[in-house]
């Protein structure tokens, strides 16, 4: 190991004092529109400063307005800046430590697709706002001092990274107390002490946005991944010291996919013809499949042992009875397959990995407490995603892709949001792009109340194979319609949305004739308010509905009759669809849809639908509880990953992730 050290320029002691490193980071975030780069003066307005301290950091840093990032960062001695990569950082009390490495050069084509500034910049905000959280956190502990000796003290983690690096030249710059260069062996580890006017988290930021900058495609997932390091850290320390150990390779690899995933191994109409009845009835027999599916013996017997060798299907014990051969079941492997589904909520998100007979096998929930940027929550959905398929264990090895379920309106041709209600900022952003590039795998976005009726009819088996609505009730209602055979989801992926069947069928319209707002609508919030006006005391914040659901389970007559009226006006909204449509079974889940609660809704929504259509006398509706649990949209959309996959159609929705 060397040791180099060689003195450089300090920062002048009669200049108005700065955090440089979060200077440079504003700077590599970029101002607000319509300014593509900041000029000296504006960033010196921005910060409050002479516009001659940001020409000095800028000097310091070896940067020119409109590079992609500094060529120094001017620590003592100084260390390299171009192309730097963040590895690692540790902090506790008043000491920290960022390891730096530097990258190759990127390949023509490899860099991705680029960062705009309005990403940068909600980067940056979310990014600095995490890392001065755990400042504050470091702080009220200060008490507690850095360990010099082991486990929690910065030489192992140095010791750690340079194990995980063995080949690298490692760039370490040290606040407070240097670590000790510990040995390395061979390689060689170049020491840096930070300049006073430098902060760990403003020069973490400046780098991270460099190297963001430089390499946007890889960098994406490994910020979301320090940024929820970060926000964990911030919520459940209790002293010890913050720690983020960056992952390798930076942007996952794919795994070589089974047989059983492969396109080309599931292209046939047919092939998905038996997997769907097969699904349908948990299990049939290979005579039973052809009686079915109307294939010849011949063609289901191919099909089969394809299956089976592939490990999509498994055979069952042997059938006695009858005359002839013994007939032996088959049915699908629940770990052959496994899929990740998202729910992006006003309230939550939600992550879920799923097998392929639906079973849940891990999930994941992030509250949003008001804060609903999209290049954060895209951040979250990134990081919890990636967290979900490595917790899920082995039939997650090589999940076949991911679905997301958002709340609309939205326009699944060009992949974006409209002016989604409680989603400010997110119109035309494009979700489902965002993801794939940054997971690097098959993505399908559905509207949520559509992605519950794909996944009631994933896991609902034989009484789930007919016509059905999905009523999908949570922060708004909607539905998901299975007709013929498949999901409806109309031109935009729109269809579905119950607000207007809902005023003109209980007379909301607006002063020009159009349908109004129905506060129903919202069940949720609709339940907090109409309690709160019976005379219930409602606690405020989160948890009111569920306090309310709870009243109503013990028998309040107030909290019970809440709960009846809203159901009552959705039930009159779901008259609408069953007249047009003419169906005979509702399936009614969601958020709002609790245990102790959802016999409420199917009553009343049930009297609605069968006292008012119009085919009352020769048609009875049936309307059923969702066998999806609250996080029924989010196992949707996990679920519309295996409908694309699995069900026989001839149409084909599945989305490739770009290759840059």
């Amino acid at each position: 190991m060397s040791t180099t050290r060689r003195q450089s320029t300090a920062p002048s002691t009669s200049r108005t004092r700065v955090d440089e490193g979060e200077v440079m980071a504003v700077t590599l975030a970029g101002p607000p529109a319509p300014a593509r780069t900041w000029s000296a003066r504006a960033l010196a307005g921005h910060f409050g400063i002479p516009h001659a301290t940001v020409s000095g950091v800028w000097r310091r840093w070896g940067y020119g307005p409109g590079e992609n990032g500094p060529a120094t960062v001017p620590a003592d001695p100084p260390c390299p800046g171009e192309r730097a990569e963040l590895l690692g950082v540790w902090a506790k009390g008043g000491e920290a430590v960022l390891i730096l490495g530097q990258a190759a050069r990127p390949a023509r084509g490899s860099r991705g697709r680029a960062a705009d500034a309005d990403e940068r910049r909600s980067i940056h905000a979310s990014l600095a706002a995490e890392l001065e959280r755990v400042q504050d956190t470091l702080a009220s502990h200060a008490e507690i001092q850095p360990g010099k000796d082991g486990g929690d003290g910065p030489a192992a983690f140095i010791a750690a990274m340079a194990d995980r690096h063995p080949d690298a030249e490692l760039h370490v710059i040290t606040w407070g107390e240097p670590a000790e260069p510990a040995d390395a062996g061979p390689r060689q580890v170049v020491w840096h002490r930070a300049l006073p006017a430098m902060s760990w988290h403003g020069t973490a930021c400046a780098v991270a946005l460099a190297e963001l900058a430089e390499f946007p495609g890889r960098m994406r997932p490994v910020l979301s991944a320090f940024s929820g390091a970060a926000q964990e850290y911030a919520e459940s320390s209790t002293g010890s010291a913050f720690t983020w150990l960056r992952w390798e390779p930076a942007v996952p690899q794919a795994h070589p996919a089974p047989r059983a995933f492969n396109q080309l191994a599931l292209g046939s109409y047919n092939e998905k013809l038996v997997i769907e009845s097969i699904r349908q009835a948990v299990a049939l027999s290979r005579v039973e499949i052809a009686e079915q599916t109307g294939l010849t013996p011949q063609a289901v017997s191919r099909i089969t042992r394809n299956l089976l060798t592939s490990g999509l299907l498994a055979e069952d014990e042997r059938q006695l009875g009858g005359a002839g051969k013994p007939r032996v079941p088959l049915r699908l492997r629940p770990d052959a397959a496994s899929a990740v589904g998202v729910h992006l909520d006003p309230e939550m998100i939600t992550v879920v990995a799923v097998d392929l007979s639906g079973d849940v096998l891990d999930q994941r929930q992030m509250p949003l407490a008001g804060r609903r940027d999209p290049w954060w929550c895209i951040d979250q959905m990134t990081r919890l995603t990636l967290e979900a398929a490595e917790a899920a264990g082995p039939a997650s090895e090589a999940p076949l892709g991911v679905g997301v379920a958002v709340p609309g309106p939205l326009d699944t041709r060009a992949e974006i949001f409209l002016d989604p209600p409680l989603f400010k900022g997110w119109e035309g952003v494009a979700l489902r792009a965002e993801l794939a590039d940054r997971l690097d795998t098959t993505v399908i976005m559905e509207k949520d109340s559509t992605a519950a009726a794909i996944g009631e009819r994933w896991l609902g088996a034989a009484d789930r194979a007919g016509d059905f609505v999905y009523l999908y009730l949570g922060t708004g209602a909607g539905s998901g319609a299975f007709l013929n055979g498949d999901i409806y989801r109309g031109t935009t992926g729109n269809a579905g949305e119950v607000g207007s069947l809902c005023a003109i069928n209980t007379g909301s319209m607006t002063t020009q004739g159009g349908p109004g707002s129905v506060p129903e609508c919202a069940p949720m919030s609709a339940v907090v308010d109409r309690a709160m006006t019976a005379g219930l005391v409602v606690p405020q914040g989160d948890g009111a509905y569920e306090w309310v659901c709870a009243a109503a389970a013990r028998g309040d007559v107030r909290a019970v009759g809440v709960l009846e009226e809203v159901a009552g006006v959705l039930g009159l909204g779901a008259v609408g669809f069953i007249d047009l449509l003419d169906v005979d079974l509702i399936i009614v889940g969601g958020p709002a849809v609790l245990p102790p609660v959802a016999e409420i809704y199917r009553r009343e929504i049930s009297a609605a639908v069968n006292r008012f259509p119009l085919a009352r006398h020769v048609r009875e509706v049936h309307v059923a509880q969702s066998r999806l649990n609250e996080a029924a949209a989010a196992v949707g959309a996990a679920s519309s990953v295996f409908h694309e996959a699995f069900t026989p159609s001839l149409n084909s929705r599945v989305r490739s992730a770009p290759r840059t």
